[in-house]
């Protein structure tokens, strides 16, 4: 399968030196953001239906020791293509949700005074915002989604093309040579001229009012270069000082009982780990390793070198440059060369224009094509000539790697003709999703027999099937040879996704999904999207052991006044209030977010009104960002 780089996401291609992150002194997060005419809300004037764009918008925040926010800066960088009009008469973002229309927060300074000219329709945007409204920026801090990139033009005034944002991600990596040198007591002599190289990517996510990392991920990446029939038992980060050995805080889970047997002794490991709260340790771990990166070292191990075999430390975190796109997400096996397209972004030009692209860790020929903002990638013939899968790195100018992006290789007689089709997992709207919500993909020998993940954080391999979203290995919650349940990845761009399943025996399945802000979906005591919710109800709102629904779908009885929390997915970002309705009854919720405790999960709490009392069984339903909800029943007493 190929997909043509659209325009709307190219320029953002152009964008971010990676420079360094001096301990707690700033937090620099960005939000990629579609633009659309689409998007307007009743404008006066009808854009061209063909305008699109891509911006980049980079934030950084600097707080005090209390956790206050004491400056900030925000910049503005992407292009537009808007045919019919000569000018750019304002770039901003407003507050407002996705189905209205907001009052401009932060101005980039491009006006009907100070335009900026569409030179056949299109324009590179690299602007900055003069002085940014520290209230303002809480609030934009707090709830991303509530806030919209408009740009305007001369023909239309009140906006030409727009996107929600949904939200801001603060990403920091270190790159480092892992060598044998760097052991220390090594458990058994180490083998001669073994190496690798390691990037740890983290995505820390703060308290968005005090600036503390209350989560977040952790990327493994290395390319590593060992003793033919190497046996690979371990993949950490340690807490120790060059020189010293110390603990593990943060594990792969490669371990005696799931080892990486390489043949040649060459290849690639790619493990994200995620760290939540319920993980004291690691939170305390991961923490430190942003404010303190030479305090910790990867390692590898091998069941020959059990100690470690090659070892890098980290220095200091900086934010890299990051693969958008690929034009591709699957390759059939050959003997020519192969050529990709991929969209490489930042927060500076600089850096993405000296930026090289590696695959599994082999630089290859990559250039940039300035028209389109992409960069024309070409994957060698000796890299597509076995199935496998390839792990593609964009380089910045400071010698940081990106987070890869996979593409798999396999021959055409392993692709599946039947097409892998992909439902939100509580409502079974087919092609619909969000960003983290969780989805069932159907299809045919997608796994050999039936396996449900076990352990949290969720697995991205069960019974040797693998789930890509453009390029990202999504976690897997269950298996089967008719149907996989996963976990949409957290940093999926709005749009089309390409989906790309690997089962054990090599079977490539492929499909795609519709990704948006908000697909609302309740979860139903029968599994079916309908009769009794998957719920819980109290009677004083702080102790849930009423169950709402019966196996067989029916819904049990409730008191009106009851508080009753609801549980979902597809509905953490959204940018409107939420309208429900209990039958003919419009009501308030008290308040719906992530559910915190299960990946993917959503709630949303209300009480039942008492004037409800005797209403029987009726629906429930609610409206989100223009979407409503699957119905389903309550009976009250």
């Amino acid at each position: 399968m190929k997909r043509t780089v659209g325009f709307t996401a190219s320029l953002f291609a152009l964008m971010l030196i990676a420079f360094a992150i001096p301990a707690s002194a700033a937090e620099i997060y960005t939000a990629t953001v579609g633009l659309s005419p689409a998007a307007e809300i009743n404008p006066p004037v009808t854009p061209p239906a063909n305008a699109t764009g891509g911006m980049l918008v980079t934030i950084t925040v600097t707080r005090d020791a209390g956790g206050n926010v004491t400056a900030a800066t925000m910049s503005f960088l992407g292009t537009v293509s808007i045919p019919g009009a000569a000018n750019i008469t304002g770039l901003h973002i407003h507050e407002g949700d996705i189905s209205s229309n907001g009052s401009v927060r932060f101005d980039s300074g491009i006006s009907a005074g100070t335009p900026l000219p569409l030179t056949n329709g299109t324009a590179l945007i690299n602007a900055n915002v003069a002085s940014v409204d520290l209230m303002a920026l809480g609030k934009l801090l707090a709830k991303p989604a509530g806030f919209y990139v408009n740009v305007h033009t001369n023909v239309n005034t009140a906006g030409a093309i727009r996107g929600q944002l949904v939200r801001l991600t603060e990403t920091l990596s270190n790159t480092v040579a892992m060598t044998t040198a760097q052991e220390k007591d090594p458990s058994a002599p180490l083998p001669a001229n073994a190496s690798g190289t390691g990037t740890i990517t983290i995505k820390p996510v703060r308290n968005p009012t005090t600036g503390q990392i209350i989560s977040g991920t952790v990327t493994f990446t290395v390319q590593y270069d060992l003793p033919a029939g190497s046996v690979i038992n371990g993949l950490h980060i340690h807490k120790g000082v060059a020189g010293d050995n110390g603990s593990v805080v943060i594990n792969t889970g490669l371990s005696g009982a799931n080892t990486v047997t390489t043949a040649t002794g060459k290849g690639t490991l790619n493990f994200e780990v995620q760290i939540t709260a319920a993980n004291a340790n690691g939170l305390i771990a991961l923490r430190e390793l942003v404010t303190n990166p030479p305090g910790f070292y990867v390692n590898l191990h091998t069941s020959a070198n059990s100690s470690g075999v090659i070892r890098g430390q980290l220095t200091s975190v900086a934010a890299p440059v990051a693969i958008q796109q690929s034009s591709a997400y699957f390759l059939e096996t050959g003997a020519t060369d192969a050529q990709i397209a991929l969209l490489i972004s930042g927060s500076d030009l600089t850096s993405v224009l000296t930026s090289s692209v590696l695959v599994n860790g082999q630089q290859v020929a990559a250039q940039l094509d300035l028209s389109t903002g992409a960069f024309n990638v070409v994957i060698p013939a000796a890299l597509r000539a076995n199935a496998g899968t390839l792990f593609v790195q964009a380089r910045g100018a400071s010698g940081l790697l990106s987070a890869p992006v996979a593409i798999v290789v396999a021959p055409a007689a392993s692709v599946n003709a039947a097409a892998f089709a992909t439902a939100d997992a509580a409502k079974y709207g087919l092609n619909q999703a969000t960003p983290e919500a969780i989805v069932a993909g159907f299809g045919t020998k997608l796994a050999s027999q039936t396996v449900v993940a076990t352990t949290q954080p969720l697995p991205v391999s069960l019974d040797g099937t693998s789930v890509y979203v453009n390029g990202v290995a999504a976690r897997l919650f269950f298996v089967s040879p008719s149907q996989i349940n996963y976990l949409v990845p957290v940093g999926t761009l709005l749009g089309t996704a390409a989906i790309v399943v690997v089962a054990k025996d090599g079977t490539v399945s492929q499909g795609q999904l519709n990704v948006s802000q908000s697909s609302p979906g309740i979860f139903t005591s029968n599994s079916a999207g309908n009769g009794a919710p998957a719920a819980v109800a109290s009677t004083d709102g702080a102790n849930f052991t009423i169950l709402m629904g019966n196996p067989d779908g029916t819904p049990r009885e409730i008191s009106a006044g009851n508080f009753v929390s609801l549980f979902g997915t597809g509905f953490r970002f959204a940018s409107t209030a939420m309208a429900m309705k209990i039958g003919s009854t419009d009501v308030t919720p008290l308040g719906f977010a992530a559910q915190g405790q299960f990946d993917g999960l959503d709630q949303v709490n209300v009480q039942v009104p008492a004037s409800m009392a005797g209403a029987g069984e009726v629906n429930l339903t609610f409206t989100i960002d223009g979407k409503t909800s699957n119905a389903v029943r309550l009976k009250i007493k």
